[in-house]
């Protein structure tokens, strides 16, 4: 039998899904999580939870270049995981659910959907396929203000009517920012006038916008990491004004970002032994789903791992999940999984015409490395280091 094993990274305990479930818990012990979760003993008892999910701060990357940062130097060190494949869609699946993507069914940036016979881009999803028919789970947010918490998102408008937000985000009310300053004043509000216990949900997409296009650790992706550090100061000194309130500031991300120069990008449809038999192309460029004509996926799965050699590992269907790569596999998506997934190691990735602009990218993800997959969580609370 052909066998080929994954590239992951450790285990480090709680992972994306866990936040939101321990941020409820925080607020309400006596509230149970409909899924199993792992334990978050840094969030302690609340009477508000922000959490703030700055898009593409990976721990990796913070280590290596936040020595000077109030974010690393002011708060507790300990990553924790993502979820895989280490992509933003498949990330704020998880937290808006509490489940594995292999339970709420986001599978990859883009996968097929063998009920609309084509491919599927989350991030470009508007109202079709309906928001609430894509996945079984019901969203945390939703949960929570249907059992007391005060709950509020604050995002960019763009972002309220998407189909992500009413799919795995839906619940409480939106609160749309333009930019930091204007989001730090909305929270300022929301922390005087929410009625406890409140949760508020904070999304900054800029950071990883800066580092897909001049890659991470470049001048402009360090400025915008300096712009939001100096936000999270803030946000951390508006925590001390209200010491007595017992609110707390939980900074984490959807996941990091790998380097991947020109000279490192293997373009797919350039290699008649990649395109052979391969009907459709999606995923990332660093974690991409295969899908193959019938009967050709086992042939195809060898071919593609002997060309593209010891920077790629190239996973069949079945291993993904016996591996454990999908936890918890819902059978009801299997089609959604590629024949195969093509995880890249190293600074590599698979260009694509599928998706020429994502393809032209310095900054990439999707991967399982520990630079794709290891995220911070730091924790404030009442002015105090968690």
């Amino acid at each position: 039998m052909y066998q080929l094993k994954a590239q992951t990274a450790m285990n480090y305990g709680p992972e994306l899904k866990d936040v939101i479930p321990n941020s409820i818990r925080a607020l309400n012990p006596d509230l149970i999580s409909r899924s199993s979760v792992n334990f978050i003993e840094a969030i302690p008892a609340s009477s508000h939870v922000l959490v703030l999910l700055v898009d593409g701060l990976g721990e990796i990357q913070l280590q290596e270049y936040g020595a000077d940062l109030f974010l690393t130097q002011s708060t507790i060190a300990s990553p924790m995981r993502t979820q895989f494949p280490s992509t933003t869609p498949v990330a704020l699946g998880s937290l808006g659910t509490g489940e594995t993507p292999g339970q709420h069914g986001f599978v990859g940036a883009s996968f097929f959907l063998p009920e609309e016979e084509s491919l599927f881009a989350p991030l470009r999803w508007g109202s079709s396929p309906h928001p609430i028919s894509m996945t079984p789970s019901t969203p945390l947010f939703e949960w929570a203000s249907e059992n007391g918490i005060d709950v509020a998102s604050i995002a960019r408008e763009k972002h309220r009517n998407s189909g992500l937000t009413k799919s795995v985000l839906r619940g409480g009310v939106y609160l749309a920012a333009a930019g930091l300053d204007d989001m730090e004043k909305i929270i300022r509000d929301r922390i005087k006038q929410a009625s406890a216990p409140a949760l508020t949900y904070v999304y900054w997409p800029d950071l990883d916008r800066v580092g897909h296009v001049y890659g991470p650790g470049s001048s402009q992706w360090l400025k915008e990491l300096s712009l939001v550090d100096s936000f999270i100061a803030r946000l951390a000194n508006v925590i001390m004004e209200n010491g007595k309130r017992d609110i707390s500031l939980v900074v984490t991300s959807d996941h990091g970002m790998v380097y991947c120069p020109e000279a490192r990008r293997i373009h797919i449809e350039s290699s008649i032994d990649l395109t052979r038999d391969v009907d459709l192309i999606a995923g990332d460029p660093r974690a991409r789903h295969i899908y193959t004509r019938a009967g050709a996926a086992r042939d195809s799965a060898i071919r593609w791992q002997s060309v593209l050699g010891e920077d790629f590992t190239v996973i069949p269907r079945e291993e993904l999940i016996e591996c454990d790569l999908f936890p918890n596999f819902d059978p009801d998506f299997y089609q959604r999984l590629g024949d195969f997934m093509v995880l890249a190691r190293n600074d590599v990735m698979l260009s694509s015409t599928t998706d020429p602009r994502t393809s032209s990218l310095l900054g990439q993800h999707g991967s399982s490395s520990e630079e794709e997959m290891l995220i911070p969580l730091k924790v404030f609370h009442s002015g105090l280091n968690a």
